[in-house]
């Protein structure tokens, strides 16, 4: 307690960035009052001009929110977007993530506490989920429906933290590290996403790569072993055979027959979060079956496509390439490990978006701003290393 009474002392933005981070995985509603608080006292400290603010927090969001705004001049739907607008509030989250921890004289040592704290956090929703999934199960539901598309993101992203601090010194982290990820294992398995199960496979093995940490990779494969003896694992996989085939009705109709249709009718795009399910049922012939209530195209691009159109999704792969390559040329720090980790989880949610539209997801959203803040970091202290200062 004496911790975070002093922590709070000294940096309460860190202090509430890390609660919203250790609460956000189980419960949205109460991880985000910390996390919005801290916007707040981030932006008041702006305009009392006491805290730092770096270039790449606001030039990209300055230019993302004048993209959305420019495109409810054509929305076809805009009270939805209208809707939605609100959880841009929370974009000075990244400014408040950098101010927080550039405060401290080790501004690593922040980010591997917000990485820390998500961690936690994302092992409490795997005690969640033992306790939840069974219940629901014993209630009628069936195991493969029980699962939704946010949570395994986060054991994904808490995975990935967890394998990039591995070379960190501390000896907590390694004390923990053993009771952690077999939770965060479990939790990414009960969830049956196939899409986040090959996103943390690729990202596993580009980690290895990377880092050349081969007993890791050795270790990881075992575990990936393992899991493919359990039958629900096999049916899950086995049925990508269908997912693939036009007639399911899922991603391959939504990406081969309905954006491409839905491109030429809105070239500029339908507006933020302007697309209904009426949408592409009407604009697809009655011959081609599509699953109920879809209205979104399960990949980052395509979606933003559709909305923001064409100038939209250039803006986005530039403002995403441009934070990747940040994240991986700052992990050639003399802090490899912490930058290392906040890189592979970037990457990760980036692969998942090749199949889930996650950038539009209100939770996982908030992970991206908190890995973009711990990149403006890391590469605040790449580039003083590089100075020698």
């Amino acid at each position: 307690m004496k911790y975070f009474q002093q922590l709070y002392r000294q940096n309460p933005l860190l202090l509430f960035i890390g609660m919203g981070f250790v609460l956000l995985p189980v419960t949205n509603a109460a991880g985000q009052i910390p996390i919005y608080l801290a916007s707040v006292i981030w932006l008041v400290q702006v305009f009392r001009k006491k805290t730092v603010v770096l270039k790449s927090t606001w030039v990209w969001f300055a230019g993302w929110m004048f993209l959305i705004l420019l495109g409810f001049v054509w929305a076809k739907h805009p009270e939805l977007g209208l809707d939605k607008l609100n959880r841009f509030l929370v974009f000075p989250l990244t400014g408040a993530v950098a101010a927080a921890c550039l405060k401290k004289d080790t501004p690593l040592e922040g980010v591997r506490f917000l990485c820390l704290c998500l961690i936690v956090g994302v092992t409490f929703l795997g005690l969640y989920d033992f306790v939840d999934f069974p219940l629901q199960i014993r209630g009628g539901e069936q195991f493969v429906d029980v699962g939704n598309m946010t949570s395994p993101q986060f054991y994904m992203v808490g995975i990935m933290l967890w394998l990039g601090l591995l070379g960190s010194k501390s000896t907590t982290i390694h004390k923990w590290f053993w009771i952690c990820l077999p939770i965060m294992t479990a939790g990414l398995l009960m969830h049956q996403k196939r899409g986040v199960w090959l996103a943390c496979a690729a990202a596993i093995g580009c980690w290895t790569l990377w880092t050349r940490k081969w007993k890791i990779m050795v270790g990881c494969a075992v575990l990936g072993c393992v899991a493919l003896t359990f039958p629900f694992v096999q049916t899950r996989l086995g049925q990508l055979r269908d997912v693939i085939q036009p007639t399911h009705g899922g991603r391959m109709i939504l990406w081969n027959e309905v954006a491409p249709r839905m491109f030429e009718e809105y070239p500029l795009g339908m507006g933020f979060n302007g697309s209904k399910y009426e949408d592409f049922r009407e604009i697809l012939p009655s011959t081609f079956h599509m699953e109920v209530g879809l209205r979104h195209l399960h990949n980052n691009f395509l979606q933003i496509r559709l909305e923001l159109g064409w100038q939209g999704v250039l803006f986005w792969t530039a403002w995403m390439s441009w934070m990747l390559f940040r994240a991986f040329r700052s992990s050639w720090s003399s802090e490899a490990e912490v930058a290392t980790a906040v890189a592979f989880a970037l990457l990760a949610l980036y692969l998942n978006g090749l199949v889930e539209y996650n950038f539009g997801d209100s939770e996982v959203l908030k992970v991206f701003l908190l890995l973009f803040g711990c990149v403006d970091v890391a590469t605040v202290c790449k580039n003083k290393i590089s100075q020698g200062t």
